[in-house]
């Protein structure tokens, strides 16, 4: 065996530092994306937003929006959407319209960011 081989400890030793690193990482963005949603929920509207990483590491994928032109809310994947993930959750508003208005609907509001589709997310809590 070359002696430049890394040996079993050195590679348990390495595993085990990158998964201290993911758990950390996943940590921080579970703690951003819930400050987010409390910040979201108290009313006043959140002067940031996690990025779009954050939310997919925090396993918060499932962005709720509310249209306040028709009343409707509606639950996006933001796995499915093209952007850069660093991108923040909250520049994804800009894209968004309401079909059931087009031309004069209002900005839609994000209302948070969820691990479940809000409506499964009611059926499992039942």
């Amino acid at each position: 065996m070359p002696e430049h081989d890394p040996t079993r400890t050195d590679r348990l030793a390495a595993d085990m530092r990158a998964r201290a690193a993911d758990k950390a990482a996943r940590d921080e963005a579970v703690r951003v994306v819930a400050q987010w949603n409390i910040a979201l929920a108290a009313g006043g509207g959140a002067l940031w937003s996690p990025s779009i990483r954050a939310a997919i590491v925090a396993d918060r994928p499932w962005l709720d929006v509310y249209c306040p032109g028709c009343r409707t809310s509606r639950v996006i994947d933001i796995r499915k959407i093209d952007r850069h993930p660093l991108a923040s959750v909250g520049s994804l508003v800009l894209g968004l319209r309401c079909s059931w208005r087009p031309g004069s609907a209002p900005m839609p509001k994000i209302v948070g960011l969820h691990a479940l589709p809000p409506a499964n997310a009611r059926e499992s809590a039942s």
